[in-house]
């Protein structure tokens, strides 16, 4: 696993040291700036995880810093501040905050809630894909990445018949059955035929997608994934 990239942004230099040398000595990567404009500067060759952020900077203060973030940039915002108030709290999470620690800061506390943001922040980026979609009055078959593709009326009859019992091993026989097939070595050499060349026909329109049928030595056919009919 990646170590997650961390750039903290204090202006109290002590602080600033402390922090980042504990959390490197912890496992993170860790790089330490002091005001808005080293953050931009740190920013452009390091696409930090998260921005632990202090709320009260010389200039540009951690609010506006902070929306600057959520414009530009897809990180986790850890907001940092001596004030306790409410409104002040408040106000970090309405300009992007996803945390907000009152100073002192204990660098073990902190280190835990960077792990698990950072948990977060990889579990939300990570793409859902969509089913396999068969669509039976179209006779096509869409993919989970939203290709369609045409299929013929073997297919659609094999497809069918897998989607309609996703995990179960479907026989050969049933299939040869349904497909008109003859129950002979013949039968079962058109039958690999046909899924053979549906898989190409994947292939050929969508690279990333693998029809998830796998053959079941001497039982059949299973689909293996969520579908929608």
């Amino acid at each position: 696993m990646n170590k997650l990239r961390i750039i903290i942004v204090e202006d109290e230099e002590d602080l600033l040291n402390v922090l980042v040398e504990i959390l490197l000595r912890l496992g993170l990567d860790v790089r330490g700036v002091s005001d808005g404009t080293s953050l931009d500067l740190a920013l452009a060759d390091y696409p930090a995880d998260i921005v632990v952020l202090d709320l009260n900077l010389p200039g540009e203060d951690g609010v506006d810093i902070a929306l600057r973030l959520r414009q530009k940039h897809h990180c986790g915002i850890i907001m940092t501040s001596s004030r306790a108030m409410v409104n002040e709290r408040v106000k970090g999470f309405e300009s992007g905050a996803d945390l907000y620690f009152v100073k002192p800061i204990n660098p073990i506390e902190l280190h835990a809630a960077l792990l698990n943001l950072g948990r977060r922040l990889k579990q939300t980026d990570s793409p859902v894909k969509a089913p396999w979609c068969y669509e039976s009055s179209a006779s096509v078959l869409r993919t989970p990445n939203g290709v369609s593709i045409n299929l013929t009326a073997n297919e659609c009859t094999a497809i069918k018949l897998l989607f309609a019992a996703p995990g179960e091993t479907i026989s050969t026989i049933s299939l040869l059955y349904a497909l008109g097939y003859p129950d002979d070595q013949y039968g079962l050499q058109r039958l690999k035929t046909l899924f053979s060349r549906l898989r190409s026909k994947i292939h050929d329109l969508d690279p990333e997608s693998e029809l998830p049928v796998r053959a079941r030595h001497s039982q059949g056919y299973s689909y293996l994934a969520e579908s929608s009919q």
